[in-house]
């Protein structure tokens, strides 16, 4: 059978060091500067690159490379990496006959350890491997890969970072934001600047995935979420790579997003629901060093008793609603929170609740006839409605609650009634506990609330605090 893979140097593999390595590669014979250079030329050309700009700084990279080997000089480190690279190219260095670890091709095989392949295992780490073999072994393009990954990587706190995706164009345009970005590896080269991997503005992973979420959503026709394009955006995932090769302690964290998550994500970037979900997740930005920061609606900043803090700054802080949405916990009470003073979409909580968290649409469907039925029972209703749930301590009261709506429906309304039998499992499905129950129907109630412009005093003020972990969790 013919292999699938067109140019075993570029095409996707589905290991993301090594896709990561390719996509450079592919970039960089797209620029007309490179366009005419070989696989050799371009190793000599960023080796330069590495040696004289980077200090020979990869020691996160490659473990007793070549390059960063200390008794080399300049000109030697060159010398034996060319060396090296030539004997992959020319395949005069030792191989056997096989399949590659990682494309699957049949092909000549070279081993790979920590010196030239990230995060595996090294000739004295036998058994890392299998077989006890004296490493990986894998296809000259793919080691060749490994090379050009620094190219492609970004630096986040103390480790080096990568983003992959199943979307291979979303995985792409990562590599292209980190080359052609102001302190990229390419600018950095034409103005003669001294370069390392480029660096992130952010120091949580979390805030550069959804960064970086956020240009997919910008720029990429298949990552933006559209009713007509349900396929693409529900499919897009993405894979944050928080790792460094470095000395004895190699290690990597992997943050991933969802499709899902990814979906609803999508939607909060729409026209419609923007102004909205930006407001709510930007009261949400935390800093240990600055207390209690309030947000200000007008000026879209965060204001404390001393300061004036922009969003360029505090979006850089530890956000608990993307830390959450990573997590796969609820949002559900700080959706609550939020809805109660200020006006909220509660297609945005019906979103999260459809995509996050898999509820079906006759659960949302049957909040908002209950929100309905209570909102059109004048302000007195409204009030008493909101002050019984949000006193609901135990789930016999939400149960007490309901029946007694369900009675004033009959009394008003007796051909319709307000929940059937066979809906009590769609209100209280096995996916959600009765408190997030409640929340939504308190959520749906404070939009009509606002919608009707009422300020509606329940006296429950003292005990709208933080969410406890018993209702976040």
């Amino acid at each position: 059978m013919r292999s699938r893979i067109k140019n075993p140097l570029t095409e996707p593999t589905g290991d993301p060091f090594a896709d990561v390595g390719g996509y450079v590669i592919k970039a960089l014979w797209e620029e007309p500067r490179y366009r005419d250079k070989s696989i050799l030329e371009l190793i000599e050309y960023i080796t330069n690159v590495y040696i004289s700009q980077w200090n020979s700084n990869l020691h996160a990279f490659f473990l007793n490379s070549k390059i960063t080997q200390p008794a080399f000089d300049s000109q030697r480190k060159l010398q034996e990496t060319m060396a090296y690279y030539r004997s992959l190219v020319d395949e005069t260095a030792p191989y056997k006959e096989g399949h590659c670890r990682i494309s699957g091709r049949k092909t000549k095989l070279f081993a790979a350890g920590r010196d030239n392949h990230i995060l595996s295992g090294s000739s004295t780490f036998v058994n890392f491997h299998h077989g006890f073999e004296s490493g990986l072994y894998l296809s000259k393009e793919v080691i060749i890969r490994f090379f050009f990954v620094p190219f492609g990587c970004m630096q986040l706190g103390d480790k080096l970072a990568i983003i992959g995706s199943n979307n291979t164009v979303v995985a792409d345009y990562f590599v292209q934001q980190i080359l052609f970005s102001p302190d990229g590896p390419l600018n950095s080269i034409g103005r003669n600047m001294g370069g390392g991997v480029a660096k992130s503005m952010h120091g949580i992973p979390a805030n550069a995935l959804f960064a970086f979420a956020d240009s997919c959503i910008k720029d990429i026709p298949t990552a933006t979420y559209s009713e007509d394009n349900v396929v693409s955006a529900r499919d897009t995932s993405l894979s944050f790579y928080h790792f460094t090769n470095f000395g004895a302690k190699p290690e990597i964290v992997l943050y991933q997003l969802p499709g899902s998550i990814f979906k609803f994500y999508a939607f909060c970037q729409t026209p419609t629901v923007r102004e909205a979900w930006r407001q709510f997740l930007s009261t949400n930005y935390r800093n240990s060093k600055v207390k209690n920061p309030r947000y200000d609606l007008q000026s879209g900043t965060l204001i404390t008793d001393k300061e004036t803090i922009e969003a360029d700054t505090f979006s850089t802080w530890r956000n608990d609603i993307l830390i959450r949405l990573l997590d796969g916990r609820s949002l559900v009470s700080f959706f609550r929170k939020w809805a109660r003073k200020h006006s909220f979409p509660f297609i945005i909580v019906e979103k999260y609740l459809l995509l996050a968290k898999n509820m079906d649409k006759q659960t949302t469907r049957k909040i908002r006839e209950i929100a309905n039925f209570i909102a059109e029972s004048g302000e007195d209703g409204i009030k008493r409605g909101i002050l019984r749930l949000n006193r609901a301590q135990y789930s016999y009261q939400v149960r007490q609650f309901l029946l007694k709506l369900i009675d004033e429906n009959y009394k008003a309304n007796g051909e319709k009634p307000l929940l059937r039998l066979e809906e009590v499992e769609y209100l209280f499905p096995d996916t959600a506990g009765w408190r997030e129950i409640r929340d939504l129907i308190l959520i749906a109630i404070y939009e009509k609330v606002h919608d009707m412009r009422l300020t509606v005093d329940t006296g429950f003020e003292e005990q709208e605090s933080e969410p406890s972990n018993e209702e976040v969790e």
